[in-house]
């Protein structure tokens, strides 16, 4: 088979899986955190920024906590967004910086305030991101995992 007639199959392979792919609806279920103390991370996730205890999994050497955003515990069990999943892990030494869940506020200043005040620490004071109106915090929960903190400009 000739160079030509391989590319032309392959794009057209591509387009076939990228349209395949499109077709499937792909959206986010959630997102996962680890922590040795699973219950106390998420009394963090509720003091700190209002999440609620949606479903919790125990086992005999495993708990994970399933939390998401609402008024209420009921509010939030109906809230179809993606939830914040908490796993038991065996050690909250944490390497890797780049893994993080990023959350959009409307006042980044009060949430940092909130974050500390819930036991967590701030990488710094949250900045604007370039000329964008943005403003970015980085934050870093009990446990050890980085959180990102947008918001964006007021209209």
């Amino acid at each position: 088979m000739s160079r030509f007639v391989q590319l032309i199959s392959g794009a057209a392979l591509l387009g076939l899986l990228a349209l395949q792919a499109q077709a499937a609806e792909v959206t986010l279920n959630a997102a996962r955190v680890g922590a040795t103390d699973v219950a106390a991370l998420a009394r963090f996730y509720e003091s700190a920024l209002g999440l609620k205890e949606v479903n919790r999994f125990q086992f005999p050497n495993m708990l994970e906590i399933l939390m998401n955003f609402g008024d209420s515990v009921d509010a939030a069990k109906s809230n179809t967004a993606a939830q914040i999943v908490i796993m038991q892990r065996a050690s909250n030494d944490t390497k890797d910086p780049i893994p993080h869940l990023i959350f959009n506020v409307t006042d980044v200043m009060a949430t940092a305030a909130a974050i500390k005040a819930a036991g967590g620490t701030m990488d710094g004071d949250p900045k604007p991101f370039g000329k964008t109106g943005i403003m970015i915090g980085m934050a870093i929960d009990p446990a050890g995992n980085r959180l990102e903190l947008i918001q964006r400009p007021r209209t």
